[in-house]
């Protein structure tokens, strides 16, 4: 940090932690947020690993990946099932739910979560795991002089020009797909109302004076 420099060597997590768990260090690093992936916003590697300990059974699915680099997950893999379990205690230790669509909605609806707060839909989670395992895929088969790199387009990333953007999600945008939760908070008619330029359509949490779509 800033002017200190250490170096530490890698050789003493085994003892630490044991075999399978020093294996499951790429996997976590570039699962939580590494140069080549996105993090989860407002949660650090400290938090994510206070998830992590707290949820055990993340370590096998971890190392699993490890064993078998660039592995092609979808939603139905167990693998992913643990990781989407371990999101859900990221965000809220207390949860007894396993689905981060459904912890989206406890915690917007029943614990008033702003909306920058909640863990990523499952769809977005998906493609972030899928980062996750090509980044950790490369350093695990670092050691050997050559390996069959697949296509960054089979992980979540898609080529644009001459360089590749991560694909975050395939499905619609929440301000797309659900129109009815944008609402704007002028009383005024709609033909007046300083909002008009973006011409939003009106929903029933809006506050204005037209009745168009109510």
């Amino acid at each position: 940090m800033g002017k200190h420099f250490r170096f530490f060597t890698s050789m003493i997590s085994v003892p630490l932690w044991g075999v399978r768990k020093s294996k499951a260090l790429p996997f976590f690093h570039a699962f939580s947020g590494c140069d080549t992936t996105s993090a989860f916003f407002g949660k650090g590697k400290k938090t994510a690993w206070q998830a992590w300990q707290a949820y055990s059974d993340a370590t096998e699915a971890m190392a699993h990946l490890a064993d078998h680099p660039f592995t092609h997950l979808d939603e139905d893999s167990d693998c992913f099932s643990v990781l989407e379990r371990l999101v859900v205690i990221l965000y809220d230790k207390t949860s007894h739910l396993s689905c981060v669509d459904e912890a989206r909605k406890v915690l917007f609806c029943h614990m008033n979560r702003a909306m920058d707060k909640l863990p990523p839909t499952k769809n977005c989670l998906l493609h972030h795991v899928r980062r996750a395992i090509y980044q950790a895929g490369i350093w695990t088969k670092s050691t050997q002089a050559q390996f069959d790199l697949p296509s960054a387009q089979d992980f979540a990333w898609r080529q644009s020009e001459d360089s590749w953007k991560p694909l975050w999600m395939t499905v619609p945008e929440v301000s797309k797909a659900c129109s009815q939760l944008v609402k704007c908070a002028c009383k005024d008619a709609c033909s007046v109302c300083k909002c008009a330029k973006a011409s939003p359509k009106c929903s029933l949490l809006g506050k204005c004076a037209c009745t168009r779509g109510k």
